[in-house]
């Protein structure tokens, strides 16, 4: 029997934001293309 589910909003308990700008800046960087946080 279920006796709780964890439900994340992106931001309430965990903030995934910055992984995800990190995330496409390794894309980025692998194709020569600059990317940055202002860019974001």
């Amino acid at each position: 029997m279920i006796k709780a589910v964890i439900f994340d909003l992106d931001g309430v308990i965990v903030d995934t934001a910055h992984y995800h700008f990190i995330a496409w800046q390794r894309l980025a960087n692998e194709l020569g293309i600059t990317f940055t946080a202002k860019e974001n």
